[in-house]
C-alpha cells in the first residue's frame, strides 16, 4: 500500500515538474518574433508529449489544460480563444503519439506515432483556425481562409513538425535525468545508447532542419 502511494506521490511530483518545464519553454518561446504576425512559436508541445510518454496518454491532457490555463493567466495576449487553441494543440498531439506509442514501444511505433500526431494536429488546427482567429484578432474570416494555403497550414505543420523532432531529440536526456532525481524507476524507461538511438537522433535532426526551413521561408 505504502509503495502504491509512493508512486502516485512521485507521478504527481513528476507530472508537476513537466508542467513547469512546459510552461518555461512557453515563456521563453513568447521571445521569438511572431510569424506572419500573429501565429507564435511554442516548444511546450514536446515537453508535453515526453511526459505522456512516460507517465501514459492522459498526462498530456492534464498538463497542457494547466499550461494553457497558466499561461492565460500570466503571458497570453489572445484571451480565453487562446486557451482553447493551446489546450486543443497540445493534448492532441500528445494524446495520439502516447497512444499509438502505448501500443507498439518500440522505434517504428515512435515514429508512426509522431507522424501520425504530427498530421493529426496540423488538420486540427488548420481547421480551427478559421473558427477561433476571428473571434480574438478581428481579421474577417474569409482572410483567414485565403491565409491557410500559404501560412496557416506550412506553419501548423512545420510547428508540430519541430515538436515532434524535439521530442524524439530530448527524450533520452530527460528520462535520463528524472531516472538520476529518482521521479522515475530505475528499471524502466531504459535508455542505452545504440544503434537505434543513432537513427532517432538523425531522423530528428533532419526534421528539426526541415521544420526551421519551412518557418523561415513563411516568416
Amino acid at each position: 500500500m505504502n509503495t502504491k502511494r509512493s508512486e502516485i506521490i512521485k507521478k504527481i511530483c513528476g507530472i508537476g515538474v513537466f508542467a513547469a518545464l512546459a510552461y518555461i519553454t512557453t515563456f521563453i518561446c513568447k521571445l521569438i518574433p511572431n510569424v506572419a504576425g500573429f501565429l507564435s512559436i511554442d516548444a511546450k508541445d514536446a515537453v508535453i508529449a515526453i511526459a505522456s510518454f512516460i507517465y501514459g496518454p492522459i498526462a498530456g491532457p492534464i498538463i497542457a489544460i494547466i499550461v494553457a490555463f497558466i499561461e492565460f493567466i500570466t503571458i497570453s495576449t489572445t484571451g480565453i480563444w487562446g486557451l482553447v487553441m493551446n489546450f486543443t494543440s497540445s493534448a492532441t498531439f500528445s494524446l495520439v503519439v502516447s497512444l499509438i506509442y502505448k501500443y507498439r514501444k518500440t522505434f517504428n511505433g515512435a515514429v508512426i506515432g509522431f507522424a501520425v500526431a504530427t498530421v493529426l494536429t496540423t488538420a486540427v488546427m488548420v481547421a480551427l483556425n478559421p473558427v477561433i482567429v476571428p473571434l480574438y484578432s478581428g481579421a474577417p474570416r474569409q482572410v483567414v481562409i485565403d491565409m491557410i494555403p500559404g501560412v496557416l497550414l506550412p506553419f501548423n505543420f512545420a510547428k508540430t513538425l519541430m515538436n515532434s523532432a524535439l521530442a524524439m531529440l530530448l527524450y533520452k536526456p530527460i528520462i535520463n535525468a528524472m531516472r538520476s532525481a529518482r521521479l522515475v524507476n530505475r528499471s524502466e524507461h531504459k535508455t542505452e545508447f545504440n544503434k537505434t538511438s543513432l537513427i532517432t537522433v538523425i531522423v530528428g535532426g533532419v526534421s528539426l532542419l526541415l521544420a526551421l526551413v519551412i518557418l523561415i521561408i513563411i516568416w
